[in-house]
């Protein structure tokens, strides 16, 4: 068994084994580390040296998970920046009390009800890809010329940014929270990222996973939605130009995420 604990000031989280979990349970300021020993030698039936919990209480400590009275009350200011060349982020700003507020307002994405018209429209688009692939190949062409591109980067980010909002909306809908939104580079590649690492606090799998899968299918329900809108619209429309541009992009991309040799949805999905 582990136990995922969590620093609401720094906003870290820790795996401990239960029985690391049932030492910092001991650690009250006032049970001296002999009776904690004790404590645990007679529940794990295993031998504990001083020494060693001595020196695991210091982890605890220097990672800032003991109230010693000197850390201080206020929370540290979290880096902007973080991160390697290879993969930086860098964080725009708090998004929780934004969620708190919009997390009401879409209740239905959460019900039975959504989940049944969102798989029969991904199922209908699906069928309408295949059985028109040579017009959608032939219409990806519209988008190779300079005058799209403002256009395309509109429309990918804000798909993207729904993307994002989909999972701290579910990872809020479950109880969890989410401090942090933000942008950042994943080998050169560019990206935004919505950190819902409270989800490692649910105890029940099918939440977390819910967390994680929200994201790439609510993508592939707006892929979905631009499929048929797509074929049903004229070519020469603008809508079915957004359309357009959003069935290819999010279509790569919705292959890209679940791929779970990159760190990406999928590779976060397989690992929980």
């Amino acid at each position: 068994m582990v136990f995922v604990v969590k620093d609401p000031v720094r906003e870290r989280f820790y795996r401990l084994p239960e029985e690391a979990h049932f030492i910092a349970e001991q650690l009250d300021g006032e049970t001296p580390l002999d009776v904690v020993r004790r404590r645990t030698e007679e529940k794990f039936h295993t031998s504990l040296p001083a020494a060693d919990l001595s020196a695991f209480v210091g982890s605890l400590n220097a990672a800032g998970l003991l109230d010693t009275g000197k850390n201080g009350n206020g929370k540290p200011r979290a880096r902007r920046v973080q991160g390697s060349p290879l993969y930086l982020r860098i964080r725009f700003f708090d998004p929780d009390r934004l969620f708190n507020y919009l997390v009401g307002k879409v209740r239905f994405f959460f019900t039975p009800l959504f989940l049944i018209i969102s798989a029969v429209t991904i199922l209908s688009a699906i069928y309408v890809a295949f059985a028109n692939w040579e017009d959608a190949v032939q219409n990806v062409s519209r988008l190779f010329q300079y005058s799209a591109i403002p256009v395309i980067l509109l429309v990918v980010f804000l798909v993207i940014t729904m993307h994002e909002f989909a999972h701290g909306l579910t990872c809020k809908h479950f109880g969890g929270e989410v401090h942090e939104l933000g942008f950042f580079l994943i080998y050169l590649q560019p990206a935004l990222y919505c950190n819902v690492s409270d989800a490692w606090l649910f105890p029940e799998k099918s939440k977390r996973l819910w967390v994680g899968f929200a994201g790439p299918y609510f993508e592939l329900f707006l892929w979905a939605l631009a499929t048929l809108a797509w074929r049903l619209t004229d070519a020469e429309t603008g809508i079915n130009y957004l359309a357009l541009i959003v069935m290819t992009t999010s279509g790569v991309k919705t292959l890209l995420n679940f791929n779970p040799l990159i760190k990406l949805d999928g590779y976060y999905l397989l690992s929980d």
